[in-house]
């Protein structure tokens, strides 16, 4: 009997093959190029690793598909010399100087990038026949991007430093090399091991690494859509580590302080929206008492945010080189030690104080992050009854805390032509959050 799963797992091979040979093909010049693989080779090299697969399914053994591997590196491999040799060839027939718009002939290295491409599909072709269908559709998009976008991504390479390159180099050693040996295990005094070493290093991390996506950004689009496009996901990840790193870049970048503002109450704003959502993610039942005392102070936040944009108006995409280095670890550091020593002075009161001291403790663990609060509140109102009216409160309470611990940052730790633009921004939000708490009592 026929297996449809079969030809179709040969076809999705195939198919794949099909597309990224599809894209190498435009890349070539003209019909005369050389180049290691086309359309039909792409097509063939796909359809050939799932069979090799197949083969070693039948055969019990990981033979064929060696050997298929081995005879594809070994065609490329004499495509490459025999492309070299001609190229020098064709340069030793060249008596004179070659006119001025005579085509460009590739270089003798060409054909690299196409030659890995091959080698990447043969072994797509393999996930394929083993069922890793989506897995395989997710790398050929991403094979796309990257075979699509070579000048951006090469223009992108040349406008990095030495230093850029040093930074991504220490922020590879802080997140892969450190933040994995550390213990994800929370210590300290009994009732308080709230002291985990791995999640107080994560939001080290965390700080680091909005800086330095930030950096990419404005590399890539300029340091004002950059900088608004780091608020943005600032406020989606950490509003408060977003303000620690801009306000503390803005002492070398002062230029782009306006920038830097604009970016901090946009993430603000969205640290509100950001909440919201994930509240009503772990109880639709708060969906409606919270939507006016989370997303009324986006309000003045976002339009804030607005007045700042038209006044400023200028474009600073000129000054992109001038934008200094992003990777400073040292103010990460010390703030999360912070964090954590406010972390453990809101879980002492919740546990010496009791629950009564629920609005206390809200306030506390508030100046320190959003999210520690949100979730031992949710908690209690979902297992132990929590009042909504409480609920509420400690949101609001945990909020104004918030915005007047990041309001403080940008004050003492950014420059001096952040303070007075900041102000604003901290008594709106401030204003109306004080607003709903006098409603709510």
């Amino acid at each position: 009997m026929l297996e449809f799963s079969v030809f179709y797992r040969l076809a999705a091979a195939l198919g794949l093959g099909l597309i990224i040979g599809l894209q190498r093909e435009h890349t070539y010049f003209d019909a005369s190029d050389r180049h290691p693989a086309g359309v039909r080779t792409f097509t063939l090299v796909g359809l050939g690793g799932a069979m090799a697969a197949l083969l070693c399914g039948l055969m019990g053994g990981a033979a064929p598909f060696v050997a298929g591997f081995i005879v594809i590196g070994l065609l490329l491999v004499a495509s490459h010399i025999a492309f070299g040799l001609s190229h020098r060839g064709e340069q030793g027939l060249h008596n004179g100087p070659v006119p001025e718009n005579a085509p460009t002939a590739p270089p003798a290295n060409a054909g690299i990038t196409t030659s890995v491409a091959l080698v990447i599909v043969y072994l797509l072709g393999a996930m394929c026949w083993y069922g890793k269908l989506l897995e395989s559709c997710v790398i050929m998009v991403v094979m796309l991007w990257i075979l699509t976008v070579k000048e951006q991504l090469h223009s992108f390479a040349q406008k990095l430093s030495r230093e850029d390159i040093l930074a991504t180099v220490k922020f590879a050693v802080i997140s892969a090399l450190i933040l994995p040996f550390l213990p994800n295990q929370a210590c300290g005094p009994a009732g308080l091991q709230v002291l985990n070493p791995h999640t107080i290093w994560l939001f080290v991390v965390f700080i680091s690494g909005i800086g330095f996506v930030g950096y990419v950004l404005i590399k890539i689009v300029g340091p004002g859509k950059g900088i608004w496009l780091t608020g943005v996901l600032g406020g989606i990840a950490s509003s408060t580590a977003l303000t620690l790193n801009l306000a503390g870049r803005s002492r070398d970048n002062e230029s782009y302080a306006s920038d830097f503002t604009l970016g901090i109450v946009l993430s603000w704003s969205v640290m509100y929206v950001r909440l919201y959502l994930i509240c009503i993610a772990l109880s639709m039942d708060l969906a409606k008492p919270l939507a006016l005392p989370l997303l009324l102070p986006v309000v003045p936040g976002l339009a804030y945010a607005l007045f700042l944009k038209i006044r400023e108006g200028s474009d600073h995409r000129s000054k992109t080189a001038d934008f200094s280095n992003p990777f400073k670890l040292l103010p990460a550091i010390k703030f999360g030690v912070v964090f954590t020593c406010v972390m453990f002075v809101a879980n002492a009161a919740r546990v010496y104080l009791g629950e009564g001291a629920l609005l206390a403790c809200s306030f506390l663990g508030g100046a320190a992050e959003m999210d520690a609060v949100a979730f031992s509140v949710i908690d209690m109102f979902v297992k132990n009854g929590l009042g909504v009216r409480e609920l509420v409160l400690a949101f609001l309470l945990a909020s104004l805390a918030n915005t007047l611990t990041k309001g403080g940052l940008v004050i003492f730790l950014g420059a001096k032509s952040m303070r007075k633009p900041i102000i604003p921004a901290v008594v709106l939000i401030c204003s109306v959050t004080v607003a709903l708490i006098v409603a709510y009592i």
